[in-house]
């Protein structure tokens, strides 16, 4: 009975334990996303389409899903991008934008996901 009760007690201490942590420093808040309008030409960055404006690089998401489906959509071309960007928690000249509307050549593209859902309403991998 008495090793029941030790046990118990132990378990106790052990889930109050776990929950007493903090958080906030497992799971950091975002922040906070801005509306943004670039135009440039894109670049390769990381891996990833990307557009530089100034000293600022912003990540595409979504414009690799377009390449080679798109006339003219290659590096090096001249686009406008408009969506939601969130700056990288490693590197405050790195952005993410999360794209509603890329326009080339004069004709623009909703950059909708396929389920009818925004990028801006889908929550980016972790920088």
């Amino acid at each position: 009975m008495k090793k029941t009760i030790t046990l118990i007690l132990l378990i106790c201490g052990f889930v109050s334990i776990v929950s007493a942590q903090d958080r906030s420093r497992m799971y950091p808040r975002l922040p906070a996303a801005e509306t943004v309008t670039v135009s440039g030409s894109l670049v390769v960055a990381h891996g990833m389409p990307a557009l530089k404006s100034g000293d600022v690089t912003y990540l595409l998401g979504g414009v690799n899903r377009l390449v080679g489906f798109i006339d003219g959509l290659k590096e090096g071309a001249q686009v406008t991008v408009e969506g939601s960007a969130i700056t990288s928690r490693n590197d405050s000249k790195l952005k993410v934008l999360r794209l509603s509307t890329l326009t080339l050549n004069g004709k623009s593209y909703d950059m909708a996901l396929p389920d009818g859902r925004r990028w801006q309403n889908s929550r980016p991998r972790n920088l």
